[in-house]
């Protein structure tokens, strides 16, 4: 009888597969996009009779919702022309609901830090193209020093009004309805209960608080709040810690753009770290209470939207905005303290200042 075995196993056929059918698909959307967007730019062209002005924001959440408000702008300096915005198709849905452009076209492989060449301002057809971006991005060692929306407009020579600074997202009553009942919050709210939205991350790793920390704050709120909390963000599989908080409705990982905003909006108050549904809240009127470290809140914040940014007391606090810039991306020479040092009683006090005038 033969006993010889081999090991390890041989690896099933199909496992050997996945990898190049990542590969193959990543290159059909990169065809795609290649052929598909001059296409449609020169489709857009005929079908409305104008040329084309192109704002390009790939990426990522909260940096597409901070550029809205530079359509309006464009609108006015580009009068004879029609606003398209490229973007990723993950965030498609959301600029729809803006209404800020007449266009929208979601790439498939164009992702942040993707920015449109000039090869698209295609003659008799395209009239301008604008790529806006941060401070940080364009130079990487000087700190900003102003919010992130006229951080943005200013890298496309533009000054903001005022008035005109804070974006706007407007889901439709069916949306919202449509999202409360695919997610089960229909009976909550019939109930009463306030509806309270978490974002923990994951984002950069000096934009974190801990999960133990967002636990005790979970807990305090079921303490004082008939309240049913939903976890927003993403997580990186079963053995992460914020997949395991308790007492929360998980959401992470699972969401359409549009239907972020829908939950967003039905949402009593949102709590969160530095991210895309700070500036989703600001954008659909909600309030929020923000968390903060490397970035200072008033750079942050929804500029005409009721909203609190909490942060420890540092000499190091606000790094991102300091010339040379701190290593706030994947490093602190500080350990972080910005982040750790935050309190869950100085949120939940917050939480509770903001919710005073909610029907309990």
């Amino acid at each position: 009888m033969n006993t010889h075995s081999t090991w390890p196993p041989p690896v099933p056929s199909w496992r050997k597969i996945i990898p190049f059918r990542k590969q193959i698909r990543a290159g059909a959307n990169r065809v795609f996009d290649l052929f598909s967007f001059p296409l449609w730019l020169v489709v857009q062209r005929l079908r409305c009779g104008k040329k084309l002005v192109i704002l390009c924001r790939s990426g990522a959440l909260g940096d597409v919702v901070c550029t809205l408000p530079l359509c309006g702008e464009l609108r006015k300096r580009h009068s004879n022309s029609r606003l398209v915005f490229l973007t990723h198709n993950s965030a498609r849905k959301l600029v729809l609901l803006s209404r800020a452009a007449d266009a929208v076209f979601g790439a498939k492989s164009w992702t942040f830090p993707f920015t449109l060449p000039a090869r698209y301002k295609l003659p008799g057809i395209v009239e301008a193209i604008y790529n806006p971006q941060t401070t940080d991005e364009l130079v990487p060692e000087r700190g900003s020093v102003a919010h992130l929306i006229d951080d943005l407009a200013s890298s496309c020579g533009v000054t903001l009004p005022v008035s005109d600074r804070q974006p706007r997202l407007f889901p439709s009553p069916e949306l919202i309805k449509k999202a409360q009942t695919a997610y089960n919050l229909d009976g909550d709210i019939a109930a009463g209960r306030l509806v309270i939205g978490i974002n923990c991350g994951h984002s950069w790793p000096v934009k974190e608080w801990s999960a133990e920390k967002w636990q005790a704050l979970v807990d305090h709120i079921h303490a004082e709040f008939k309240a049913v909390v939903l976890q927003f963000g993403l997580t990186r599989g079963p053995d992460d810690e914020f997949e395991n908080l308790r007492s929360v409705r998980p959401l992470w990982n699972r969401l359409e753009a549009d239907e972020i905003v829908a939950l967003i909006a039905s949402c009593d108050l949102v709590i969160s770290i530095d991210s895309g549904p700070i500036h989703v809240a600001g954008a659909v009127g909600v309030p929020v209470v923000g968390l903060f470290g490397a970035n200072a809140p008033q750079f942050r914040l929804p500029p005409a939207s009721a909203g609190s940014g909490l942060f420890a007391d540092l000499p190091c606090i606000f790094c991102n905005h300091k010339t040379p810039r701190g290593h706030w991306f994947t490093g602190c020479p500080y350990d972080i303290r910005c982040m750790k040092e935050l309190a869950v009683e100085t949120v939940f006090q917050a939480v509770k200042k903001s919710l005073s005038n909610r029907k309990l």
